[in-house]
């Protein structure tokens, strides 16, 4: 905890751009939760102003009843004066700020270098530009997403701008090669954008390489065509006949005759529909030759585990390792293997502890997109060595997917391919709210109109159908039917893709009733990729409702060790605090059932489990006010409780009915 201080300069330094990372005197400093990271994050991006209390509490609880999210507003104040210390937030009545002599934050001092102008800081701000803002931050409320999505996009502008200009001053310089790679940089975070196309064909050009700066041209025609329908802007046009003028040789082939061969520059290396990554030989920093085995085996398990997840294309280990001896960047490396990310690591040993750090790149703008480190004890080696690679590759998927998801939100929505689509709709799908879950559904329709045998996307919508009800979303009389009929489709498609078995498991456990085949699929998503988050966390809810529950506490645990982060959790959660309920670990289950709808308020079925564990606890006026607190936003009676069924075991579902009497629902 912090101490009052009046120091001159700043005590703590708040990273916002990539990962969220605040930092002390004493090295990093966790918050307790997501939301009091968003408030601090907020607070930070807008100092010196100061925010009325009422923004703030619409900002991160406005789900909340008024009198709820002011208080939730008071005691994530309180919490941060108690890490940060009382200098850190100056309040005034209503409103609220950030002290900038206690905390620094990297947003504020990127607007600086990006207002100065100069190379130099020019240089320093497409640095410190790591990745969007907060990008592991993620608030269940829409105002948060209104306004974190309109800041991405405006600090997204200020990078680009900044590298584009930083590009001019090195090519005025002389200094081609940094101004090549300064254009490429600024064309991986937006290909669409022509200014940094226009950066490197000028850059090309200086470096002799004109031959390649015309067909990056062409490269571009064909891009925006594909993608915008258009044509380039009269500068991209005329700065290509400037080229042509200036060197007549490299002007387009007359007909008949045959151009030669002339690879794409990286940026502009075209890719196939799915992501691609190559995962790099981890380095063995312990100065222990032995232990290179396993630093190699660790990065195949990695490769293996990857290659589980459909969504990706994965380089093969051979290839992967065959570069390790080149002499070639990681950077290079991807720019001849044609990807978009890559994944590195290193190891250490110390004493009987093993230290894997791992970092997920974009290849084009070397940006970073996601990082991390796992302590391990060395006990076994390969149970250490499976540990290590599968926790890598549970989080190394979202990652990327996120990553595609923001790509795909910033293209224009008039030039959306079914793909495009899809990774649009995903964002919505784990959004956890009815309005989320109601244009999921709108946007896989949208993707299967244009390609209708995709399996992501049929099992994608299946799910949307099946969780729409439990969400209050509007669903027709025959959305269970289609959902069947969906994932079916979508196992017949591949049946090696986890995702799909999952999602039939599912389907045809809950809304089907087939509780037998429901998990046969569902074991099977696990046997298939033993790294999904998702896979084990459908069969430790099917084991939940079907009344296996210690199976289930085991496996949901799994999932959320597996992806910590991950945008399911409130879900697997209700099937922790309800194995819990059923077990008689009410203590369990309270604490699990806040858990969940913390990290989503419109999640209605864990209020309701934790009203259940309250009652069992003996807490009974708790447990009233949940329930009036549910009833104000989605009331729901015994009979609505009794058709859903989320318990199969009829003395599981009696004792749980009974609860919800108690709590106050109504019959």
């Amino acid at each position: 905890m912090a101490t009052t201080t009046s120091a001159a300069c700043p005590i703590f330094s708040l990273s916002l751009l990539g990962r969220f990372v605040l930092t002390g005197p004493d090295g990093a400093v966790s918050l307790p939760n997501k939301k009091l990271a968003g408030l601090l994050a907020f607070l930070a991006c807008m100092a010196p102003d100061p925010q009325s209390r009422e923004k703030l509490s619409t900002l991160l609880w406005g789900s909340y009843l008024d009198a709820q999210a002011k208080q939730n507003l008071r005691q994530a104040l309180f919490k941060l004066r108690q890490i940060l210390g009382q200098d850190a937030l100056r309040s005034d009545g209503e409103l609220v700020s950030l002290n900038a002599m206690v905390i620094a934050c990297d947003v504020s001092q990127f607007e600086e270098l990006v207002q100065d102008g100069s190379r130099d800081a020019l240089s320093a701000a497409a640095d410190l530009y790591r990745g969007r803002l907060a990008d592991d931050i993620s608030v269940g409320e829409e105002c948060w997403s209104e306004w974190v999505a309109g800041e991405r996009e405006r600090l997204s502008e200020l990078a680009l701008g900044a590298m584009v200009t930083l590009g001019g001053h090195e090519l005025s310089e002389g200094r081609a090669e940094q101004a090549l790679r300064t254009g490429q940089r600024a064309n991986a975070l937006n290909n669409l954008r022509e200014d940094s196309h226009r950066l490197i064909m000028r850059a090309l050009s200086a470096t002799g390489r004109n031959a390649e700066a015309l067909k990056y041209y062409r490269d571009v025609v064909a891009l925006l065509k594909r993608e915008l329908s258009t044509e380039p802007d009269l500068a991209t046009r005329s700065l290509a006949a400037e080229l042509r003028s200036n060197h007549p040789q490299n002007a387009a082939p007359a007909a008949g005759e045959v151009a030669p061969e002339a690879s794409p520059p990286p940026a502009l290396v075209m890719h196939g529909e799915r992501p691609s990554l190559v995962v790099l030989p981890f380095s063995n920093m312990s100065g222990d030759p032995e232990q290179d085995y396993f630093a190699d085996g660790v990065t195949a398990d990695i490769i293996t585990a990857l290659s589980r997840f459909r969504a990706l294309v994965v380089i093969a280990r051979g290839t992967s390792f065959a570069l390790r001896d080149k002499g070639m960047t990681s950077q290079q490396i991807a720019q001849q293997l044609g990807v978009q990310y890559v994944l590195s690591g290193q190891i250490r040993k110390a004493g009987n502890r093993i230290r894997v750090s791992a970092e997920l790149t974009h290849s084009g703008s070397e940006a970073q997109v996601w990082s991390d480190r796992y302590d391990r004890p060395l006990t076994d080696i390969f149970d250490l060595q499976d540990d290590v690679s599968s926790s890598v590759a549970a989080v190394v998927d979202p990652a990327v997917r996120s990553a595609e998801i923001e790509r795909a939100r910033r293209k224009p929505p008039t030039n959306l391919s079914a793909y495009d689509l899809y990774l649009r709709a995903l964002h919505h799908l784990w959004g956890g709210t009815r309005e989320d879950i109601t244009k999921a559904i709108d946007l896989l329709r949208q993707s299967l109109s244009l390609d209708e045998a995709r399996s992501p996307t049929l099992a994608a919508l299946a799910w949307g159908l099946v969780m729409a009800s439990p969400l209050g979303a509007h669903t027709s009389p025959d959305a269970t039917t289609e959902a069947l009929s969906l994932a079916r489709r979508a196992v017949e498609q591949d049946g090696t893709d986890a995702f799909a078995h999952a999602v039939y498991g599912f389907t045809l456990f809950g809304p089907a009733g087939d509780n037998d085949q429901g998990r046969i699929h569902a074991v099977e998503a696990v046997r298939l990729n033993p790294s999904s988050a998702f896979a084990w966390g459908t069969l430790g809810m099917i084991d939940s409702m079907a009344g296996d529950y210690e199976n289930a506490v085991t496996c949901l645990h799994r999932s959320l060790v597996l992806s910590p982060y991950d945008s399911m959790l409130h879900l697997w959660m209700t099937g922790l605090t309800a194995s819990c309920f059923a077990l008689g670990r009410h203590e369990d289950g309270i604490a699990w059932a806040r858990k969940s709808v913390q990290h989503n308020p419109g999640n209605g079925t864990g209020h309701r489990m934790l009203a259940a564990n309250l009652v069992a606890a003996g807490r009974l006026e708790e447990a009233r006010e949940i329930t009036r607190r549910r009833d104000a936003t989605q009331k729901t009676t015994i009979r609505d409780l009794r058709a859903m069924r989320f318990f199969k075991q009829n003395d599981a579902l009696e004792r749980y009915l009974s609860a919800q009497q108690v709590a106050g629902v109504a019959d």
